[in-house]
């Protein structure tokens, strides 16, 4: 009886809190479409700042919420800003004024006060802002509206030398800064706990928009190289016929050589004059061959290691393949294969190459993998998975988002690993993934060295 009386309690009052944060979020929605952006944000930093405001319902909800659980605060502050950022993406000319926004919180961060609720709303935003849901909240502002600084300063001549000696001349430039770059990451940022539907739609609209920008801009470059090769072949390029063609640059933030090595590892021939896809294709179609789920985790494991070459001959990359390799699913082994069991070998291979960082024991292991056998084999590894199980790809985003959100607040001198392993993920899927003409790369690199 008295945990019956007990359940009822703790559902009243969190229907009082939803109730409390939904008239909130509802004073804010007004304000979007009834005021204009500066008025808006004067009102809400005032309402931050001080607590309250005119309206004495608002007033008394805030309290209430201030005095809540921490942890409900915080989810319900990222709302309020994701409450304004829906309202304001049918008003272009609003979302000028986001990063004046999210000031807000640093204006108030750095207050002072006397008062209980002052003092109380005060710390509560400074710890808010050491939170993922901060973190999110700027990615999310970052992707919709990027200062112009990120969207078109982002030197690729530095980036990607394999030269150690190199990282002294490195950008300084934080990694946050880079990752609008990247639209396989953007699905990770979405704020799924939140009510923000049309955010939530612009961004997998910007995604799509800005992989089909990459993806023209790549093809581009590749047509470019493809006519400077049949120029060269026709033995015209003497004459200054070259000249006629107009350059189009590498799209990526690859070096010259990196980038060659890039597309020559996803589109040319790598192995028993296959390319990388016929290579993942002809190993799915055997799968009908492969009578038990033991037989093909060996044969996933010969596909994987091969031509991998650590540069340090200590590390045993294949070695340690092969042993995860057996410790997954044992009691499968005799069993028949079936796609279920493709997909959790996937997903558990990438737990494996690529752990969670912001575990100590495991912080800087898919780094060491990275400097054990080199950014563009650690590619092809991962790479390998999605081309026979593309299931998977949207689990090694999610790996990858996660590293990359640990190194974000790291320079690329501290990290150059970073930007090329996530420039040869934005290469290879555009070219697995997406609508790149794959024959015209195929003969741009072939004889090309």
């Amino acid at each position: 009886m008295i945990r019956d009386i007990d359940s009822s309690a703790r559902q009243t009052i969190g229907q009082q809190q939803v109730q409390q944060h939904q008239l909130i979020y509802q004073y804010l929605r007004q304000g979007a479409s009834s005021q204009t952006p500066p008025e808006l944000i004067q009102k809400f930093q005032h309402l931050l700042q001080q607590g309250k405001n005119d309206d004495t319902q608002v007033t008394k909800a805030l309290e209430k919420i201030i005095f809540a659980e921490e942890s409900q605060f915080h989810m319900f502050l990222s709302q309020c800003f994701y409450t304004i950022l829906d309202s304001w993406l049918h008003q272009s000319e609003s979302l000028v004024y986001l990063d004046q926004l999210l000031n807000t919180l640093d204006v108030v961060s750095q207050a002072s006060s006397y008062d209980r609720c002052r003092k109380q709303l005060i710390q509560l935003i400074k710890n808010y802002k050491q939170t993922e849901s901060y973190q999110q909240l700027k990615l999310i502002i970052a992707l919709i509206h990027p200062s112009e600084a990120i969207a078109k300063k982002l030197d690729n001549s530095l980036v990607t030398n394999e030269s150690a000696d190199i990282s002294n001349s490195l950008p300084t430039s934080l990694i946050d800064a880079y990752l609008i770059r990247y639209p396989y990451l953007y699905q990770c940022f979405l704020p799924q706990d939140f009510e923000a539907q049309k955010l939530i739609e612009a961004i997998q609209q910007l995604q799509s928009d800005r992989q089909k920008n990459f993806e023209i801009l790549l093809s581009r470059h590749i047509i470019y190289r493809f006519r400077l090769k049949q120029f060269a072949q026709m033995r015209m390029m003497a004459t200054g016929a070259g000249k006629m063609i107009m350059k189009v640059a590498n799209p990526s933030l690859l070096s010259a050589k990196a980038f060659q090595i890039a597309l020559q590892q996803y589109v040319g021939k790598i192995e028993q004059n296959n390319t990388l896809l016929e290579r993942s294709q002809r190993f799915v179609a055997e799968n009908k061959y492969r009578q038990t789920y033991q037989v093909f985790k060996q044969d996933l494991h010969r596909l994987l290691a091969s031509n991998i070459k650590p540069r340090n001959n200590t590390y045993q990359f294949s070695s340690l393949l092969e042993q995860k390799l057996v410790d997954i699913f044992p009691q499968a082994n005799d069993k028949p294969l079936n796609q279920t069991q493709i997909l959790q070998t996937c997903r558990q291979l990438f737990s494996f190459l690529i752990p969670d960082p912001r575990l100590n024991e495991q912080q800087d292991q898919f780094a060491e993998l990275v400097a054990n056998l080199g950014t563009a084999q650690t590619m092809m590894v991962l790479i390998k998975m999605t081309l026979i199980c593309p299931e998977s790809k949207a689990d090694l985003e999610k790996k990858i988002c996660m590293i990359a959100t640990h190194y974000q607040h790291q320079t690329i001198r501290q990290v150059p690993w970073l930007i090329k392993s996530l420039e040869h993920l934005l290469i290879a899927f555009s070219i697995y993934f997406g609508n790149i003409d794959v024959s015209i790369a195929k003969s741009a690199l072939s004889n090309e060295q």
